[in-house]
């Protein structure tokens, strides 16, 4: 009894002392936007004293909390690479133990250079919760260009020459714009990104590991793409043309207005764009001892409009209304002529040649509209509502003449084929979104949240086919064509809940999805015979997905980060269409409605240790995956012809090591240098098809890549920007692709006050980027080069006009006299 009376008072005096501690709280924010500013230096001081007592970093948003301070006077320090450092003075006593700054606002850091002003420009990346974000607005070499150019410079993404995006060498990653996948899917995203201008864009953020709260496609993360939404007070804007050597040209304006009632926005752009490229292939098939290469050039050009305009209406102080869209109208044309060079491998000549003349149209057509509802509770406690509609079309014509010199048979004359082949793409897609987030204590928080997806695509495809060079009795080929129908519902409730005890924080969260599938696949006779048709193929599927993330503050400037997601990545719809294209000569290539989705289980460990002028990021991740979706290149056991198709046939491995090291050096200069090394491993396999079993060994490869970014900032005005990267070797099925390395460089002069600003960027400056790859098995070889871009040197000028204050808090207050501020943990953003 004495022992439980003594720990009861022990209890009891403990609790007495931390109650009689003394607190200091509040939300630090970039003053320029207004956004939360994360991993921001916290430390307290006595007053006249430059000893550290206690410190801290700012979580998510930007919150900071350090406790256990005695009474007396204190001076609160915030420091952050890029920004001035902030002092606050404050005194803890016994009427006030708790002090609470509602929000800290920093500011830019500004420096004097031999007497000449030296503008500092914003840091070019965040180290977040469970992202990386990277601020894009400032990127000279990106000026001119589309978001794919600026995707290809966000470290560990990588765009292939199909326009295919892969994250950490992982191709399962879902692309969204302002958090939504806003209507970019698998089918339509390469040709998206290739027209939306990279003026447009704010930041890109790579959610390694996303929460419960997001969808859980995507076993590799998230990049989400930011459009700007400048926050100013007044009207404001900016007009801006620009030029490149390949003769692309390009031309936007955007206007602002802001006030305590209304925002809006207003952009509009158009681009006409030249692509020059090289594309090369040399096979040989072993069963038939033949070879077969080609080697061409390529130019593909494109114009397109692109507009956005969006309104929010602050109804009340808890309560905005916004209505918002997106329109794109394009269109490109192809020309490029392949010769296939046939024969026996060995053989010093050809036995005939094949030229196939390729020319393509196409005509794009995209809009998506949102409507959104907020309120506010309390500054953290919300309930937002999201409701939109996207629109995606493109009627795509392509013409094949093909021209066949027969060298080992001149008395067989050439021979001629023609083929037209026109597609229509048809794409709808709905959502409905609700997230509902409420701190119920300091150290508790709930978010729960619906969404559901309802998308529907109809693509018919068709062609028409001659023997001669002109195509004048073209006749509808039957055998191609093929309507394609693909509709996907999803739904899906998730909830998480954040936790703090004191160092230590956890955020747990689960999130379940029901998805049905449904895909129809028509051939000619199909189409204009409804009772030929065979049943639809229907599947549905519900999964759950749990998602884990604890942090430790180890000390006031490092922090210990542990996170667990479970992920999936679906098969997208032209992976699901059995029809068979010949557009390319060399291989036949189909999809498998089959396909079920494959799952990940990725963990990841981070380290996060920040100074002054620099800071360091470690990440140690771990993903097993199940049911991988490859690609199969196989040999037809009876025709001989090459067959690419889609199959899940193993599990595979990925782990690595990813480090983000930013310095601050000589006041002028920023350096960001990223790099990544993993593991990855493929488990043989063995498929049976077209009454052949159809093995891949298993393979493995340590890959790594680098990247360096350094900004200049200059007198008069003046930036420059280097960025330089390299890709070693990887594995890839049934082989491998080689070592690349690139550079860009960019240059930027303002005047009249940065009222006008003249960028000059070079890309590729080597002319060096190209995927080569190598792909083998016992019936076949293949070597592969494509080149999509060639180097390229774009001149834009751009005219900035209105007022270019500040937009001053949408909320007032005396720092002293604040709502409280509250501190979680959280491992994601909105």
């Amino acid at each position: 009894m004495s022992r439980l009376l003594l720990l009861f008072s022990l209890f009891i005096l403990g609790t007495a002392c931390a109650f009689s501690q003394g607190t200091v709280k509040g939300n630090v924010l970039d003053k320029r936007v207004d956004e939360a500013l994360q991993f921001v230096n916290v430390a307290v001081s006595r007053q006249g004293d430059t000893k550290t007592l206690k410190g801290g970093i700012t979580d998510e948003r930007g919150a900071f909390r350090v406790s256990g301070l005695e009474n007396g006077s204190y001076t609160l320090t915030l420091s952050f690479m890029g920004y001035k450092t902030l002092k606050r003075n404050f005194t803890i006593s016994d009427e006030k133990k708790m002090v609470s700054y509602g929000r800290l606002y920093m500011s830019e850091d500004t420096r004097m250079l031999n007497e000449v002003t030296v503008t500092g420009q914003r840091s070019s990346m965040k180290l977040e919760v469970d992202r990386k974000s990277f601020d894009v607005s400032q990127q000279i070499i990106n000026v001119g260009g589309a978001a794919a150019d600026v995707l290809e410079n966000i470290p560990s993404v990588e765009v292939d020459n199909d326009g295919n995006i892969s994250l950490r060498g992982n191709t399962s990653v879902e692309v969204w714009i302002n958090g939504k996948s806003s209507g970019l899917t698998t089918d339509n995203r390469a040709e998206i990104l290739q027209q939306l201008p990279a003026e447009s864009i704010e930041r890109i953020e790579v959610i390694d590991n996303p929460s419960a709260k997001f969808s859980a496609e995507g076993s590799a993360g998230i990049i989400n793409i930011v459009l700007k939404k400048d926050r100013k007070a007044g009207y404001y804007g900016s007009l801006q043309a620009g030029g490149n050597t390949n003769g692309g040209a390009n031309t936007s304006g955007n206007i602002n207005y802001n006030s305590s009632l209304f925002d809006a926005y207003l952009n509009i752009g158009y681009r006409h764009r030249v692509h020059k490229g090289n594309t090369s292939s040399y096979q040989e098939s072993f069963a038939n001892n033949q070879y077969q290469y080609y080697n061409s050039d390529s130019e593909h050009r494109g114009n397109n409009l692109f507009s956005r305009a969006g309104i929010t209406w602050h109804a009340t102080k808890k309560d905005d209304f916004s209505l918002s869209g997106m329109m794109m109208k394009g269109g490109h044309n192809d020309g490029y002529s392949y010769p296939y060079h046939y024969g026996a491998i060995g053989s010093a000549t050809d036995s005939h040649i094949m030229t196939r003349h390729n020319t393509g149209d196409s005509d794009m057509r995209m809009l998506y509209g949102e409507f959104n509802y907020r309120h506010n509770f309390t500054d953290t406690h919300f309930i937002d509502f999201v409701a939109d509609y996207h629109s995606w079309n493109m009627d795509n014509d392509q013409l094949y003449q093909d021209s066949t010199e027969y060298i080992d048979m001149p008395d067989r004359g050439r021979e001629y084929s023609y083929q037209h082949r026109p597609m229509y793409m048809r794409n709808k897609r709905w959502e409905v979104k609700i997230d509902y987030e409420n701190p119920i204590t300091e150290n508790i928080k709930l978010q729960a949240g619906y969404q559901g997806n309802f998308s529907h695509e109809n693509s018919p495809q068709e062609s028409y086919v001659d023997d001669t060079w002109e195509g004048t009795n073209s006749t509808e080929d039957k055998e191609y064509f093929n309507r394609f129908i693909y509709d996907m519902d999803l739904h899906a409730l998730y909830a998480t809940t954040t936790l703090n005890f004191g160092k230590f924080g956890i955020m747990a969260g689960l999130r379940g999805e029901y998805w049905k599938v449904n895909t129809e696949s028509y051939t000619w006779e199909q189409e204009h015979d409804a009772t030929k048709r065979e049943p639809a193929f229907k599947k549905d599927y519900f999964q759950l997905f749990p998602s884990v993330f604890m942090s430790y503050q180890l000390t006031e400037t490092q922090q210990l980060q542990l996170n667990y997601t479970r992920r999936l990545r679906r098969p997208w719809g032209g992976q699901l269409n059995s029809f068979r294209n010949t557009r390319d000569a060399s291989i036949v290539s189909y999809g498998n409605p089959e396909l079920t989705p494959e799952y990940s289980h990725s963990f990841s460990l981070n380290y996060l240790k920040t100074w002054t002028e620099h800071s360091l990021m470690l990440s140690a991740y771990y993903r097993p995956t199940t049911d991988v979706i490859q690609r199969i290149n196989y040999q037809g056991a009876t025709d001989g012809i090459m067959y690419q198709t889609n199959m899940n046939v193993a599990r595979s491995l990925s782990t690595g090591l990813e480090m983000v090291l930013k310095n601050k050096l000589f006041r002028i200069l920023d350096l960001t240098t990223t790099a990544n090394a993993y593991y990855y491993k493929l488990n043989g396999f063995s498929y049976d098809i077209d009454g052949q079993t159809v093995t891949g060994e298993g393979n493995s490869n340590f890959t790594w890549n680098a990247r360096m970014q350094a900004s200049i900032i200059l007198p008069y005005d003046i930036s420059i920007q280097a960025t330089g990267r390299y890709r070693s070797r990887q594995v890839i099925t049934q082989g491998y692709r080689k070592a690349n390395y690139g550079l860009d460089l960019g240059l930027r002069k303002s005047f009249f006050s940065k009222a006008l600003t003249l960028s000059v960027n070079c890309r590729d400056v080597f002319n060096s980027r190209k995927w080569e790859t190598f792909t083998s098995n016992e019936t076949f070889s293949r070597h592969q080069i494509n080149k999509r871009h060639s180097r390229n040197v774009n001149f834009t000028l751009t005219y900035n006009f209105g007022n270019m204050r500040a937009k001053r808090p949408k909320m007032n207050h005396d720092e002293n006299n604040m709502q409280d501020s509250q501190i979680n943990y959280n491992g994601d953003e909105q």
